[in-house]
């Protein structure tokens, strides 16, 4: 017997709207996944079940699925191993530092679970944890992460593994701070929650916390915050970040890093920011006021910094040494 008019599959076509509307406004707020459990909330399983059959919707995981034609990035593959299994799972490790934008971000699929639901999926790198509820996770475009403070404890453990480098870490934690995604006795809070000194990577949280010297004033940049990790880690005088050096009234110069009693400064003299005849042309001109006024400067370049800024410390040292006045 024929299939009656204005049916599909046995499903009318109202039937039809009433169920791809909803799933495809869901799909659009969430990266165009969906998963079982949410599309039961206004159909069927075997309505689901027609969308797979038909090419509308493929599996990603069991029972989540992703919209046939939908564009494949990074952000929906996390999300559809967040909802691979029901609970608080949330982006974590080096996937929620990439999506917070802090050092050590990878774009790869990592998650993680309350420990009694033992997830295995593939390309997913699954941890899990007695201390993940609703409170330690937010939304960044509509994913769930874990919150910053929470973050920087995990990403404590991959240094103690050897997997993360211990001045990325601390860049980490220092970037985070600078944007105000943080503070310090936040950080302690949490990392007193998750059991201190007895979790894994426990005692590099606490050797970070209990060394971390704030800067008078939070430097501008990512890469400023790097310079100024490694004008630490030479035991150069401590500058002073974002220095407001006053020419009148109205004008002055900021300086990224400057030491006032010697009239030295640093700055980072990136292409990326300078670049371009005016700027260059504006810098040019700043340099030669600023050496007028008896300042003496050392840039840093994109390269320098990547290599460590070893020519830049050298020359800072020198100069600091020449101008601190002798006692007597």
């Amino acid at each position: 017997m024929s299939q009656g008019r204005g049916t599909l599959g046995g499903m009318t076509k109202q039937t039809c709207r009433d169920f791809d509307r909803p799933m495809l406004q869901l799909a659009g707020r969430q990266h165009y996944v969906v998963a079982r459990s949410q599309l039961r909330d206004f159909g069927t399983d075997r309505q689901t079940e027609h969308r797979l059959a038909r090419g509308l919707l493929e599996s990603v995981h069991e029972g989540v699925y992703r919209v046939v034609g939908s564009p494949d990035t990074w952000q929906q593959r996390v999300l559809a191993a967040c909802l691979a299994s029901s609970g608080a799972n949330a982006v974590s490790f080096r996937a929620c530092a990439r999506m917070w934008d802090l050092p050590g971000g990878e774009e790869i699929v990592e998650v993680t679970a309350p420990r009694h639901r033992r997830m295995q999926l593939d390309g997913v790198i699954v941890h899990e944890s007695y201390f993940l509820t609703d409170l330690e996770v937010t939304y960044i475009d509509g994913i769930p992460v874990t919150r910053p403070a929470r973050l920087l404890c995990d990403l404590a453990l991959l240094v103690e593994r050897g997997e993360l480098r211990p001045h990325t870490y601390e860049l980490a934690v220092q970037e985070a701070i600078r944007r105000n995604l943080v503070d310090i006795p936040r950080i302690w809070r949490e990392w007193e929650r998750l059991g201190g000194v007895r979790r894994p990577g426990g005692r590099i949280v606490a050797a970070m916390l209990n060394s971390y010297v704030p800067p008078v004033r939070q430097p501008d940049t990512r890469p400023e915050v790097r310079l100024l990790q490694l004008l630490r880690a030479a035991n150069l005088p401590e500058p002073e970040p974002q220095f407001r050096l006053r020419l009148s009234k109205s004008r002055h110069f900021r300086l990224d890093f400057a030491w006032p009693d010697e009239k030295v400064y640093c700055e980072f003299d990136s292409f990326k920011y300078h670049g371009g005849r005016d700027r260059y042309m504006s810098g040019a001109t700043r340099r030669l006021k600023l050496e007028t006024l008896g300042w003496h400067g050392v840039p840093v370049t994109d390269d320098e910094l990547d290599a460590g800024a070893p020519l830049a410390i050298k020359r800072l040292l020198q100069l600091l040494v020449q101008r601190i006045p002798r006692a007597g």
